[in-house]
Formats: structure tokens, sequence, C-alpha cells
């Protein structure tokens, strides 16, 4: 049994002793692969492929390095970096930290960040919510996009007694990592500024648009202090590309660094820095160029938009009445502005219509959806207005005092536009529904649509302003046909070669203006002569409006023929046969009574 057993342990041992040789061998012949053969995409494939430890770097296509910086410990391709830009700093001055962080992997990430407060410094502020816990200022879960630079700032200043020739460390910790920045202390004056230097900067933007010139200007304000020395640094963000800077100051890297200057008491010093945002800069980026004294920090920021923004535009909607009856079909003008002076392209408009109405139609490709009326991808011109128009049907089952609310959205912009359901609405003589609520309501109305020669003819022009802003110096102008119209009689106006006008100094908001004249037509007016009158408006105020608001055109017939009330074909073909009808049983009677 001994024997047996000592035979099954040597065989045992042959085993293990090949199994050995055989994986050594294979090891020896797969390192090669790995390390010299600079095609092999397995160097990308975020294993650790050289053998250090590290998880390769997706770049790293060679996996020649033992040690790749940019392998990290945790192989997510973040790389940090931290630095005030500045090789020395005097007792009490101001340091402002900067922390770049950049991810080369292929999805954004979620980060902690901690910076480690120097002990010869004392903190004054942190961006992008960084807050104070002890010793250190924390981020948490800051979005890192790939291939994208991300920015955060620490203020801080040096302590009056702080030794020279000391070296000022910041460390910063993430994901593992640790980068570190030093500045060496140098002997400056502790100043006792009891009113420090107020310091600003803007370039007078809210948005930019890549390659856009961005010109800053940053005070220095010494009004409330004694006479001093500062120097000015100016941190420029990565996504801009420095051009210059008055003063002659000094670059390196993102830093923008001003000779010691003296200031005198009461005195202001003004820099100005220009800088051009990066071609290939992502939208809705912020941009924030920081500047900095020993005494304090001031910083501006830019948003990066590629388009026109939402508030570029103007809406306005109105149907032009304030009451309407059902059953009636009201249409909507829809003005849309472009307040800048770029094109505008890709816009789209959304109109609701109110509760009891039905579509009828829209202009210029407006298509209904089933519960609005849209139009997408307009172009609306440079500084130009579009205007659409929709038209509905008022619903028979409309309820009396109902306020029909018609509303229109535009990139974020709204209007709405009421109208109430009312027993009656304001007609004119032509059956026409006036308008009560447009922007303003200009309108000329006939006491009738036909007139026989030698009569007299009544005419009411009706103004209103429906804005928020006073009219001024407004003139209406009634350009009539002076061979077959004479005014008899008008208040306030004067004529003028062919024209009737009137002269309003003001026209408030809400006010109304109404005038009432009369005409003499000619007795020598040929029958069946339309006498046009074209009525206008204008005015400081009014230089905005469309043609379409500020002239109304009226036309009156001339009927030799017909009654002064103007009866229709229709009433005259009906009088006719009635009279026919008339003439033919009275003749039947007297038959009948002959025979």
């Amino acid at each position: 049994m001994d024997r047996l057993i000592n035979r099954l342990k040597t065989v045992s041992a042959l085993l293990i002793v090949s199994a050995v040789i055989t994986v050594m061998h294979s090891a020896t012949v797969s390192v090669p692969a790995y390390s010299v053969n600079a095609a092999s995409t397995e160097c990308a494939d975020g294993i650790d492929n050289d053998f250090d430890g590290l998880i390769d770097y997706p770049q790293d296509s060679e996996c020649l390095s033992l040690h790749d910086n940019s392998e990290g410990p945790t192989g997510r391709g973040l790389f940090i970096e931290v630095y005030d830009g500045l090789d020395t700093v005097k007792q009490s001055g101001n340091i402002t930290y900067t922390i770049k962080l950049q991810n080369e992997r292929i999805k954004q990430r979620e980060i902690d960040v901690r910076l480690f407060i120097p002990h010869q410094t004392n903190y004054l502020s942190a961006s992008n919510g960084g807050y104070r816990d002890g010793d250190y200022v924390i981020w948490r879960n800051v979005t890192v996009y790939s291939g994208r630079e991300r920015e955060l700032y620490v203020n801080v200043s040096v302590k009056p007694r702080t030794p020279i020739d000391l070296l000022v460390v910041a460390e910063v910790v993430s994901e593992g990592q640790k980068v570190f920045d030093t500045t060496r202390v140098v002997e400056g004056k502790a100043q006792q500024n009891l009113h420090p230097v107020k310091l600003s900067v803007s370039d007078g933007r809210a948005y930019a648009e890549p390659r856009e010139k961005l010109t800053y200007k940053i005070v220095v304000d010494n009004s409330a202090g004694e006479t001093k020395e500062y120097r000015l640094q100016a941190t420029v963000p990565s996504h801009l590309e420095y051009n210059s800077a008055s003063g002659n100051p000094e670059k390196k890297s993102k830093n923008v660094t001003w000779p010691e200057t003296t200031i005198s008491a009461g005195d202001m010093h003004e820099y100005i820095l220009t800088a051009t945002v990066d071609r290939d800069v992502q939208d809705g980026i912020p941009v924030q160029l920081r500047v900095s004294t020993a005494e304090g920090f001031a910083s501006d920021t830019t948003s990066i938009n590629k388009g026109l923004l939402d508030t570029a535009f103007n809406v306005h909607v109105t149907d032009g009445y304030s009451t309407i009856t059902s059953e009636n079909i009201v249409t909507y003008k829809i003005f849309v502005k472009n307040r800048t002076s770029k094109l505008a392209t890709e816009v789209d408009v959304n109109n609701a219509l109110p509760s009891y109405t039905e579509f009828v139609s829209a202009s210029e490709g407006g298509y209904w959806t089933g519960t609005n009326i849209r139009w997408q991808g307009l172009t609306i011109s440079p500084n130009g207005e579009r205007t659409l128009t929709v038209s509905a049907r008022i619903r028979k089952d409309a309820p009396l005092g109902e306020v029909l609310k018609n509303r229109v959205e535009v990139r974020g912009n709204t209007a709405v536009d009421s109208t109430r359901v009312h027993t009656e609405s304001l007609v004119s003589s032509d059956n026409q529904l006036i308008s009560t609520s447009s922007r303003i309501v200009l309108r000329k109305i006939a006491d009738s649509s036909e007139v026989q020669p030698g009569e007299s003819l009544g005419y009411t022009i009706y103004l209103k302003n429906n804005t928020k802003q006073t009219f001024k110096n407004v003139l209406v102008r009634d350009k009539m046909d002076t061979r077959y119209m004479r005014v008899l009689g008008s208040t306030y106006g004067n004529m003028e070669g062919d024209q009737l006008v009137w002269n309003i100094p003001s026209l408030s908001p809400g006010e109304e203006w109404k005038v009432r004249y009369t005409v003499q037509v000619s007795s020598r007016v040929p029958h069946g002569i339309i006498m046009n009158n074209v009525v206008s408006v204008s005015g400081e105020g009014l230089e905005t409006f469309s043609l379409t608001e500020r002239v109304q055109t009226g036309s009156t017939g001339v009927m030799t023929s017909l009654p002064p009330t103007g009866a229709g074909f229709g009433e005259i073909f009906v009088s006719i046969t009635g009279l026919l009808g008339i003439a033919v049983t009275a003749m039947q009677k007297k038959l009948y009574l002959l025979s």
C-alpha cells in the first residue's frame, strides 16, 4: 500500500511540473505580442496589457510604457491640473487657484474634487458650489464631459506674517490622483487697508458665439482708499484665446499679469483685455474671466450660444375684436419680430386655439395637429417681422360672456389675445366686423355703401391706441376723389389739396379719437362709378406698424336708379317678380269677372 501511495505522489508531481512548464511557455510566447506589436488593438481595450499594474489608456496603442502617466490608478482617463500662474506671492497677497479637469474617456464622469487649503493662507471663496470643510474645499459630483475641460476656482489670501521663502503648497485630490502647485512667499508690505480697492470686470455681454471677439473692461477703483501699490492679474479661461491687453502685461500660460502699479487716493485705473472665443467650444458652456489683486477679486461670466437667443424674438397676436358673436369666423394675426441684425432660421410657431372654436385655415404652411396650429422652420430676416394668420369659427354652443383666449408661443415667448362672446358685434355699413382690440384701430365707416348723384354722404373715422406707448404728433389723412366729392363740414379738419387732414397732438394708451364729416356728391357723377378714398395715419410711435394697420381704403358706389339706402340686386329681383305676380293675378281676376 505504501508503494502505491508513493507512485501516486510521483505521478501528481510530474503532472504539476508539466502544467507549470505549459503556463510558462504560454506566457513567454504571449509577452512579445503585447510589447512590440504597435498595431495591436488590445492596447486600447482598457486592460493592463503592459503589466505595470495600471489600466491602459485608450490612446496608448503601442503598449510599450511600463509607467504610462496617462493610465492613472483608476483607468478612467481623467487628467487633473492645478495652477495659480505665480512663481512668487507677497505677504498678504492674493492667490487664485485654477483646477482644470479633462475627461478623455467616452462617457461623462461624475467625480468629487478636494483642494487642500495651504495653512499659510486664509480661504476666501470657491466657484461652482465648492464649500469649505475643515482644511479642504470640496466639490461633490462634478460633471466632466468627454473631450471637454472643466475649470474650478479657489481664492485665498496669504497671511501677513507668513515667513519669507516659504513654499505655499496647494494639493488637489480626485479619483485617487494627486496634483500640486507651489508658490514661494517673498517680502511684502503688510497693509492695513480700511478701504481696499474695488475691482470690476465686464465684457458687456451675457452671451457670445464661437470666434467672436470679447472686449473686457477691467477697473481698479481706489476712490475710497489711500495711496497704495497693487499687482493685477487676469486668468483667461481655457475656451478663450488671448489677443491683447493694455498696460503691457506679461502673459504666462493662462495668466496675464500687470507690473506692480501705484494708485493714488481717489484715483481709478482702467485696463482693456481682448480675447476670442474658440471655434470648437461647446454650446451652453459658461466662459468666466477672473481678475484679482492682493485685496480682492472679481469675475465676469459669458455663456456660449451658437444660435439666436429666445429673447431675440417678440410675438404679438390679435383678432381685432373685443367682442364677437357665435358662428362668426375670426382671423388671428400673429406678428413675430426678429429684434437682432442676424438672419433667424428654423423658427417654430405654435398657436393654441381657444375653446369653443373650430379650425378653418392657416397661412404660410401652418397645419392643424388636432389640438394646435404649427409652423415649422420659418425664416425671419434681420430686424424683420413675419406675419401669420389663422382663422377659426366660433362654435354655436359658445356661452355668452365666455372669454376666448388664443395663445401663441415662439421660442419661449408667449402672446395671448382675448375676445368675449357677446350677443352682438360692432359692424360697419357693409356688414364687416370692426376691429376694436388690435394694436392700433383705424376704421372709416360710411353711412351707406351706395349713393345717388347730388346726395350728401356722412363718414366717420375711428382711431384707437391699443398699445402701451403714447403716439405723438399723429396725422390722420383722408384722401378722396375731389372730382366727384366736396367736403361740406368737418370738425378741426383742413383741406390740403385732395386730402382732409387732422392733427392729433398725442394719443395715450387706450385712448380713442373719432371724427365725423359730410361730403356732397356731384350731380354729374356717372352711373356705376366707384368713389374710392384712403385714410392713413402716421406719427411718432407708429413707424414700426405695417401698412395694413396704418392704411384703410373705403369705396362707395354711385347708383342713379337705386334709392339712397342702396337696395341690392337680390332685393330688386324680388321686387320686380313681386310686381309681375300682382299684375298677373289682377289680369286673371279681371278675366274671371268679365266671363
